[in-house]
């Protein structure tokens, strides 16, 4: 497939994903130039036109960022100039993929037992708080592929710890609603989806399968791309796709 293009001159936008948020970026990398919304700081959408106007954005969504990501696009194709779409939670409807998801168990839950839903949420606040590496190693336990370095390395889970708790905590309304939302069934979005798109998966990523990328793929009206990264899982994926975004255009930078 084509993949001329990939990195838009225009301003990068960056939707984290959950439990996360604007600083998940930095677990990645050094330095990205990006504006990252906040979920905790209202819709995304009126964040984005209130930083950029009218003027089109290269939008990166990573993993359940990618669902805020599809919905602005559909609602506003002309504020985007190209769609990066990484490690993307797709709709559960286009697939039996709950059963392959390391987080399968919250999003059954959420979609079935609200209130149970809402009990677990204030319970991951309260152990990401307590004990924040406890937790870490816990979501990590079956990290696999390019993810399983990043797992065991206390920094990495020490920094993944502290943005899980800002969102469990302090963001917890807003991350709520938002996997509610998710859960929900929404793949009539996909077809307004009318940007050029760039998919970017890992083959070993268990916190979305590679089947919901192959799913938006066929789904998706307008995909310019598919990168493939192998042995790439979630966050690794992250890291790999991120210097091919920021890249200026005509750059070059080989694959690992």
């Amino acid at each position: 497939m084509d993949c001329a293009g990939l990195n838009a001159a225009a301003p990068l936008v960056y939707l984290h994903g959950l439990p996360g948020g604007p600083d998940e970026l930095k677990l990645v990398s050094e330095r990205v130039d990006a504006f990252a919304p906040d979920l905790r700081d209202g819709p995304v959408s009126d964040q984005i036109k209130a930083r950029f106007g009218a003027t089109p954005v290269t939008l990166i969504g990573f993993s359940l960022g990618a669902f805020g990501a599809m919905r602005f696009a559909a609602d506003h194709p002309s504020q985007i100039a190209h769609l990066h779409l990484i490690a993307p939670a797709a709709p559960l409807e286009l697939g039996d993929f709950l059963k392959d998801m390391a987080g399968g168990p919250i999003f059954r839950m959420a979609r079935n037992h609200p209130w149970l839903f809402r009990l677990v949420t204030r319970v991951q606040a309260l152990v990401a708080r307590i004990a924040p590496d406890f937790f870490a190693r816990q979501v990590f336990a079956l990290s696999q592929g390019k993810d399983a370095p990043l797992a065991a390395d206390p920094t990495f889970r020490r920094d993944w710890s502290a943005v899980a708790q800002t969102c469990l905590s302090g963001g917890a309304a807003a991350y709520r609603a938002e996997i509610t939302a998710y859960v929900a069934p929404w793949s009539g979005v996909l077809a307004r989806v009318s940007v050029p798109t760039t998919i970017w998966y890992g083959t070993a990523d268990n916190w979305v399968p590679p089947a919901m990328a192959e799913a938006l793929a066929q789904a998706l009206p307008n995909v310019a791309c598919v990168r493939q990264i192998m042995d790439g899982s979630h966050y690794s994926t992250l890291a790999a796709a991120l210097p091919h975004i920021m890249a200026p255009s005509g750059d070059q930078i080989a694959f690992s």
